[in-house]
């Protein structure tokens, strides 16, 4: 800290030599009283779970403190009050953000002790006390203020330091998703053809058979492993080299009701209700109509293979927001733990036995290609929700009924 910044503070209580002479006058009488003082004021602290927790070593670390609070109240009766004597007062407010001591208990623990030296000199003998003890008040003001001042920087030094080291991991992580995604698009380029040709192969294959051969079970399954890995094939090359959308108007209920069309044909979706809001009959929307029905197909998809078959239902619905349209996806299945939902759109990641993992970043990526945002909320048990916001909307004129 430096020495304008000290004498400014001084100027600023109105502490001079006349001050320092009167809190050394008061040493005689207060000097004993300080073992009082801290047995009074961890005994304020025991009362108060948020200031006492601190002391995750127990009793040996607050046997320790005791003696560095006493050694601190002992040096406040030197006399000397420059910067050296307020530079070595620093390091407590720095020793208060190690131990995430709320910044208020700083305050009111001086207010403690305070009240303590204030208690001591009225029980004394000494003369002009009044005068001595405002001597006290404001060089203790004083300590508060470079307490606080120490307590500021360094923690502010410390959010800088964490967010650099944050910054610097999502950088290598950018990095190293970067080549992976390189890397994929380049295997899966090069795998997209001789899979096509395998299963051209297949399909002659099974069509010479007899419909009551017994090894078309077999023929289709490589072909349904065939298609397995040609959609996994599709996945990393759309995320690893995602095309800009390009935009036009398009309602959103026609597009919502012709993917269910599709879908309710898959597999995954048997035996699953899906509630289809009637609101989106209205919405039109500005958008790359491919990307936003890959969009809705992936939603879906990772809906109905969370839910269970009986039970399993699925809502989509929409609503109007002030500079823009949120689209809703929901369902009453497995739901996920608060980790595995904050990282289920990172790339790769996974919890299927099956999956490349890319299916809700290859989401995000379309949503935020279209400026807007996409949010997942989900416990376990309870389902899922995820929430797509697109910016630039607008609402159609609902068509009244003939």
């Amino acid at each position: 800290m430096h020495r304008p910044r000290i004498d400014d503070m001084k100027a600023y209580v109105g502490f001079g030599d006349a001050d320092a002479r009167n809190i050394v006058e008061l040493s005689p009488d207060l000097l004993g009283a300080i073992p009082r003082i801290v047995d009074h004021f961890y005994e304020e602290a025991a009362r108060h779970p948020d200031a006492i927790s601190v002391f995750t070593g127990g009793a040996d670390q607050i046997n320790k403190q005791r003696s560095v609070l006493e050694e601190w109240m002992r040096r406040l009766f030197v006399g000397s009050y420059d910067e050296a004597y307020f530079a070595s007062r620093i390091a407590i407010g720095e020793a208060h953000v190690r131990v995430v001591l709320p910044q208020h208990y700083m305050i009111t623990a001086m207010e403690v002790v305070w009240q303590g030296f204030e208690s001591a000199a009225q029980q004394s003998n000494v003369t002009g006390k009044d005068v001595k003890l405002r001597s006290l008040r404001k060089l203790l003001s004083l300590e508060l203020c470079v307490m606080l001042e120490a307590y500021r920087a360094s923690y502010a030094s410390k959010i800088r330091e964490t967010e650099h080291s944050r910054v610097e991991e999502r950088l290598t992580r950018a990095e190293h998703l970067a080549e992976i995604g390189q890397l994929a698009a380049s295997l899966a380029h090069e795998i997209k053809n001789p899979l096509a040709g395998i299963s051209g192969a297949i399909q002659i294959i099974r069509d010479g058979m007899a419909n009551d051969n017994q090894h078309r079970p077999i023929i289709a399954e490589i072909l349904s492993q065939v298609s397995r890995l040609d959609a996994a094939v599709k996945d990393l090359l759309l995320y690893a080299r995602p095309t800009p959308p390009t935009k036009q108007e398009c309602r959103l209920g026609d597009m919502v009701r012709r993917m269910l069309t599709l879908l309710m044909t898959e597999p995954a979706l048997k035996g699953i209700e899906v509630d289809f809001d009637p609101s989106l009959e209205d919405v039109v929307i500005c958008c790359d109509e491919g990307q936003i029905e890959q969009l809705f197909i992936n939603l879906v998809l990772n809906a109905a293979h969370a839910c269970s078959r009986e039970i399993g239902c699925i809502t989509v619905a929409a609503s109007d927001r002030e500079e823009g349209v949120e689209f809703v996806v929901s369902d009453n299945g497995a739901g996920m733990s608060k980790d595995i939902c904050e990282r289920a759109m990172e790339p790769f990641y996974t919890t299927k036995a099956r999956g490349t993992g890319l299916g809700l970043p290859i989401c995000r990526r379309i949503v935020e290609s279209h400026g807007g945002r996409m949010t997942l909320q989900s416990e376990p048990g309870q389902g899922t929700r995820a929430s797509v916001f697109l910016p630039g909307m607008k609402q159609a004129l609902s068509v009244a009924p003939a």
